[in-house]
């Protein structure tokens, strides 16, 4: 009881959107992160090209549409953190209140993804301050590499950019939600958009833009493999930031005027855009350098910079590329920061400004095994056989996370919108046109579970 009041306080302290734009915008931001500039680019480049991309298009709206249809559900519904927003539907519609756990691993989802989100923006950060002092201009094929080693291999300069990454996020969502997180996202947006077209403008004219649309959107069945078909699914789970309680977050703050069915529409379609935006931009640039697409997580950070070492104001254009990835991360680590923020002022009855210091004092703890994976700890192993076998500390939890954590959030929230509550009481929460809601029923019920569960037995 005293945990619902502070939530119900919490909520009246902080009101609702100051308007549709921004919640849109927050929902967009939530969605848009690293997968799309970062991940996305470099799998597509390592899983078969045209191929990848549309099996990943087709997940995205079979799969973490309906999904993120469904968090938005709960958490307008709930009006409350994770945990508590599934209990009170629970509650509210005669169910089991243990089902609270479908909360509970989507925020420890969220929380286990950002100790090393962070780590990975503060390799962003450093290429920002490389390539503003030079540091990137008069790189070659041996020096690209080296330079991203060197940085790897300095804990101490990761744990500072680290520890910047998370005290902007700490600063941000400390203030309430009007002039935190909208704000912040308010101006963020529209900023990586701008970047993002500016890029893959620039890419298309000094690049290959033809050979980039062909690796993208001409797809090449004979490497469709089940290893691409499950790499496909899970990351097209994964770039809409579906099972880790975001837009169950951001859900409670809303009124009940905007449609849920549209919104996770809008959000996946943007969320799609950007990622293609950005494939577009990227291999424009590499195939315009005939350099190697499948250069893996590695791509922006060994194989772009040597792209931009090589074309017409190469500095400048690595200057604003890193910080586009560098806002990215920004957008998606404020609302993977809100999760676990929200979700500690409900359970402990903290203060929004003692939870922030709180919990992203512990995300810097449990992110420093990410860290010293590359340096100090990288020859640790948990397991000699399995499939955790030979992962880093760092590789463990990235593992974890997306094989089984978020997908295990994800199914939660989707079979308990789509079974656990009454079809009317989800149809009047939607809010959207018949047919959209009986095609939501149908993907909720049955489409986007087979598919997570075979994300899952496929990594067992």
């Amino acid at each position: 009881m005293q945990r619902e009041m502070v939530s119900t306080m919490h909520k009246t302290s902080t009101s609702f959107w100051t308007s549709n734009l921004g919640f849109i915008m927050a929902c967009i931001g939530a969605a848009v992160g690293l997968g799309n500039i970062w991940k996305f680019p470099y799998m597509t480049g390592t899983q078969g090209g045209g191929a990848f991309v549309l099996i990943y298009l087709a997940s995205i709206f079979a799969i973490a549409t309906p999904i993120a249809a469904a968090e938005l559900l709960i958490g307008r519904s709930g009006q409350s953190d994770a945990v508590s927003s599934v209990r009170k539907l629970a509650r509210d519609h005669q169910r089991s209140e243990l089902l609270g756990w479908i909360g509970g691993i989507a925020v420890l989802g969220a929380f286990t993804l950002l100790t090393f989100y962070a780590v990975i923006a503060g390799w962003v950060s450093a290429y920002i301050i490389s390539a503003a002092s030079g540091g990137l201009s008069s790189l070659d094929a041996q020096s690209s590499g080296a330079h991203f080693a060197d940085l790897l291999a300095e804990p101490g300069k990761m744990i500072a950019h680290q520890i910047l990454f998370l005290l902007l996020l700490a600063l941000i969502l400390a203030r309430n939600l009007s002039s935190g997180l909208e704000r912040a996202n308010l101006v963020l947006m529209p900023s990586l958009i701008f970047m993002l077209i500016a890029i893959a403008i620039y890419g298309a004219i000094i690049g290959d833009l033809s050979a980039a649309l062909a690796f993208l959107f001409t797809p090449d069945f004979s490497k469709i493999t089940p290893q691409v078909v499950q790499s496909a699914i899970g990351h097209g789970f994964f770039s809409v930031g579906v099972g880790a309680a975001m837009l169950i977050t951001y859900g409670a703050y809303i009124d009940k005027k905007i449609d849920l069915g549209k919104t996770a529409i809008l959000i996946a379609l943007a969320d799609t855009v950007i990622a293609l935006l950005a494939g577009i931009g990227i291999f424009s640039i590499v195939f315009g350098q005939s350099l190697d697409a499948a250069a893996g997580p590695g791509l922006i950070f060994t194989t772009l910079p040597l792209a931009f070492a090589q074309i017409p104001a190469g500095g400048l254009v690595a200057l604003v590329f890193f910080f586009l990835v560098y806002f990215a991360a920004l957008t998606s680590g404020l609302s993977l920061a809100e999760v676990v923020i929200r979700w500690a002022e409900n359970q402990f009855s903290l203060t929004r400004p003692r939870a922030a210091i709180i919990m992203m004092g512990l995300t810097f703890i449990v992110g420093l095994a990410t860290v010293f994976s590359f340096n100090l700890w990288q020859d640790v192993r948990l397991a000699d056989t399995g499939r955790l076998a030979d992962k880093t500390l760092f590789d463990v939890k990235d593992y974890l996370v997306t094989a089984y954590i978020m997908p295990l959030g994800g199914l939660g929230a989707i079979m308990f919108a789509g079974w656990a509550l009454p079809q009317q009481a989800a149809r009047q929460a939607l809010g959207s046109r018949a047919l959209l809601f009986k095609l939501w029923l149908i993907t909720s019920r049955y489409v986007a579970p087979i598919g997570i569960i075979w994300i899952i037995a496929a990594n067992l």
